[in-house]
C-alpha cells in the first residue's frame, strides 16, 4: 500500500501547469495576473488574466483580490474552481514573505491529485504577488500533510513545473548542481527534489536547472541570466549542450572555470555522461571569456569547495 501511495505521490506532485497550449500572448501588463483554475477534466490547471484594482503596494488586499477571484470562476471561462465547494476558505495570515492560507478541515480530506492540483493554482495564483515567495496551507488550525503523513511545508510556485497532460509520464529525480560560493572562485554542491516529465532528458532538466539558479543562501548562479538553451543531446557519452550566443556574456563576478565546470560536474553526476562538449549556436570554435570550448570536458571536482 505504502509503495503505492509513494507512486501516487510522484505522479501527480509535479502534477501542474498544463494552462492548455496558448498561441503568443502578449505580456501581462501592469495589475494584471493570472488566476488558476481547473480544467473540467480535473487534470491540468487552466490560466486566466485578472486586471486587480489596487496597486501592487497593496500586497494584503490584492491577496483578498486575488482570493476572491480563485474562488470564483468566471461564467465565460469553461473551468472547474480549484477548490471543491465543500472546502471553505477562513482567510490568511501573513508573516513577510510567507502567505499562510488557513481553510476548514475539509481540505485535508480532498482527493490527493486535486489537492496537488489545487496546492499549485494557490501557489502559482499568490506567488506572482510582490513580495510573496511562499504559500503555506493550514486546515483547521493544522499544518498541510502529504498521503505520507510527512508536513508539506513552505509551497513556491517553482516547486511544480510546466508538464503534458499525461499524469503517467511523471517522474522524481534527485538532483545534484553545482553552483558558486560568494566569491566566485569555487563550486558548492545544492541537492534538489524534482518532478518532471519523462519526456524530457535528464540531462535537458539539469542544465534548465541550473539556469534558474540557486535555492541556497550565498550562492550564485553560474550561467549569464540572458542564455537560452537551443538543444541538449548526447552521444556515446558525451553530452552536448548547445547554447545560444548569450551565453558568451561572461560573469564578471565567477570565474571563468567555475560557470564551466558547474555545468560539466552537474551533468557529470548522471553515470551515462563521462564527457560535456559546450556549443554555441552548434558551433564549437568559440571562447567563453579565457577559455576555449574547442573540446568536450571531464569531471573535475577540484573546484568543488571542501566541508569544513
Amino acid at each position: 500500500m505504502k509503495n503505492k501511495i509513494l507512486l501516487l505521490l510522484m505522479i501527480v506532485f509535479s502534477f501542474t501547469l498544463t494552462a492548455c497550449k496558448k498561441k503568443e500572448e502578449r505580456p501581462l501588463s501592469e495589475n494584471e495576473y493570472y488566476v488558476y483554475y481547473i480544467n473540467t477534466a480535473t487534470d491540468k490547471l487552466v490560466e486566466n488574466r485578472y486586471t486587480a484594482s489596487l496597486p501592487s503596494s497593496d500586497v494584503d488586499g490584492l491577496v483578498d483580490e486575488l482570493m476572491s477571484q480563485f474562488l470564483k470562476v468566471p461564467d465565460d471561462l469553461e473551468a472547474l474552481s480549484a477548490l471543491p465547494d465543500k472546502v471553505t476558505y477562513q482567510g490568511f495570515d501573513r508573516d513577510g514573505n510567507i502567505l499562510y492560507l488557513n481553510f476548514d478541515t475539509n481540505y485535508q480530506g480532498m482527493d490527493i491529485s486535486r489537492e496537488v492540483l489545487a496546492r499549485a493554482a494557490l501557489a502559482k495564483t499568490l506567488t506572482q504577488i510582490d513580495g510573496i515567495d511562499y504559500i503555506s496551507i493550514r486546515c483547521g488550525d493544522q499544518p498541510l500533510f502529504n498521503a505520507l503523513g510527512e508536513n508539506v511545508g513552505l509551497i513556491s510556485s517553482s516547486n511544480f513545473i510546466n508538464s503534458i497532460s499525461n499524469v503517467n509520464s511523471f517522474e522524481k529525480a534527485a538532483l545534484t548542481l553545482y553552483f558558486s560560493d560568494d566569491a566566485g572562485t569555487k563550486l558548492v554542491a545544492e541537492t534538489r527534489d524534482i518532478f518532471y516529465d519523462m519526456n524530457t532528458s535528464k540531462e535537458k532538466l539539469i542544465v534548465d536547472e541550473l539556469m534558474k539558479g540557486p535555492k541556497t543562501a550565498g550562492l550564485k548562479a553560474t550561467i549569464p541570466g540572458d542564455t537560452k538553451v537551443i538543444s541538449v543531446t548526447v552521444n556515446e557519452g558525451i553530452c552536448y549542450v548547445n547554447f545560444d550566443e548569450g551565453f558568451l556574456n561572461a560573469l564578471p563576478d565567477v570565474l571563468d572555470s567555475i560557470t564551466i565546470y558547474s555545468i560539466v560536474d552537474s551533468l557529470s553526476e548522471l553515470p551515462n555522461i563521462t564527457r560535456v562538449q559546450i556549443l554555441v549556436n552548434g558551433k564549437s570554435d568559440k571562447n567563453y571569456n579565457s577559455i576555449s570550448l574547442g573540446t568536450s570536458v571531464e569531471r573535475n571536482l577540484d573546484y568543488v569547495k571542501e566541508e569544513k
